[in-house]
């Protein structure tokens, strides 16, 4: 079940066609990967400021507000009711824009509510401006949790997209740890695949 806010946020971008996925602590299950979250933060793809007013009325008139006046051309804005908050992204990432690849690859996580690819979750995790160790953390678990079902081509080619291949290097140094033999051979398996 998923909170009211969420829903009105999910079924009014569904009635206007807009390109809509859940990122954050919130789409870690997804990635077979949990993580306690109360953060709601979403993702639109939104091309003119016409469609983002609309868009903005519509959630208004479902008794969801902003004290922003966001613009096209900013990262998120914050919207509130139903007694929560929630964090809209008009990108899916502070570092990069949308693009066809990545809207491409979006998947369904379960009933209306769609998530980004693996490979592309993890790319924004790593292009965040205040990544932190959590962020850290999340990207060495997806990679634990999916290295079989990764596509390892997409995201090699994603990585050097995004120029992300070194602040990528640096986290799965984890993997070269000397840990027991069980993590060893999941480590040593990761690091074969990206090679």
């Amino acid at each position: 079940m998923i909170s009211n806010i969420l829903q009105i946020i999910l079924d009014v971008a569904s009635h206007y066609k807009i390109t809509t996925v859940i990122i954050g602590g919130l789409a870690l299950p997804a990635y077979n990967v949990a993580r306690t979250t109360l953060d709601i933060d979403v993702c639109i793809k939104i091309k003119s400021q016409k469609k983002l007013n609309t868009y903005i009325e519509a959630l208004k008139e479902k008794e969801i507000n902003t004290k922003q006046q966001p613009k096209i051309d900013h990262d998120l804005f914050t919207v509130f009711g139903k007694n929560s908050e929630a964090e809209i992204w008009l990108k899916p990432c502070d570092a990069f824009q949308w693009d066809d690849q990545m809207v491409d690859k979006i998947q369904l996580f379960f009933g209306d509510v769609y998530v980004l690819a693996v490979e592309d979750y993890i790319l924004t995790k790593l292009a965040r401006s205040d990544r932190s160790s959590i962020d850290n953390d999340d990207v060495l678990k997806i990679i634990i949790a999916n290295k079989d079902s990764l596509d390892w081509d997409y995201f090699h080619f994603r990585i050097k997209w995004a120029d992300l291949e070194n602040d990528f290097k640096e986290i799965v140094k984890a993997f070269e740890l000397d840990f027991n033999n069980n993590i060893r051979n999941i480590s040593r398996d990761i690091l074969d695949k990206l090679k």
